[in-house]
């Protein structure tokens, strides 16, 4: 009775960690993404690095690098003084503010993952209205350094 006992434990909890993992990262990854939301709506432009730096320098550290250096690539954070990153950056708020920020009542519908050759994807479905029309995007997260960052954006 007792081996039965201990077999039954040994299965169960490794599921029972897997899934407190998946809790833990959904909560992380839908923090992440509501402030990089925020930093992108909500642009405090009487801070002296908005003119010194630019627009979004806040939503760099919370975007994936993608660029061309295969060393950093999908594994830092982007680089608001490099003009490329910048760029990557601003094209990023820009897209969030004319879909999701356009609604003050978007909501996140499905938290899905899959393991790609740069690692474990964490993404949450948003569904939000534009133009009266209901829309959903995917936005992709990646865990580096020990937090998540915005690594891509698809329609769902």
């Amino acid at each position: 009775m007792k081996r039965i006992l201990l077999i039954v434990v040994l299965a169960v909890i490794p599921r029972l960690l897997h899934a407190q993992t998946d809790k833990a990262d959904s909560a992380a990854v839908a923090k992440t993404l509501r402030e990089l939301l925020s930093i992108c709506k909500n642009v405090d432009f009487a801070d002296p690095k908005t003119t010194d730096l630019g627009t979004f320098y806040k939503a760099a550290p919370y975007i994936v690098y993608r660029g061309d250096d295969a060393t950093r690539k999908w594994k830092d954070f982007t680089d608001y003084s490099k003009e490329d990153e910048k760029k990557q950056v601003n094209e990023i708020c820009y897209r969030i503010n004319g879909s999701v920020n356009q609604d003050d009542h978007y909501e996140f519908v499905q938290y899905v993952t899959q393991t790609e050759s740069e690692g474990k994807w964490c993404a949450i479905i948003v569904s939000f209205t534009k133009k009266g029309k209901q829309q959903k995007l995917l936005f992709a997260f990646l865990k580096i350094k020990g937090r998540f960052a915005l690594g891509d954006i698809d329609r769902a």
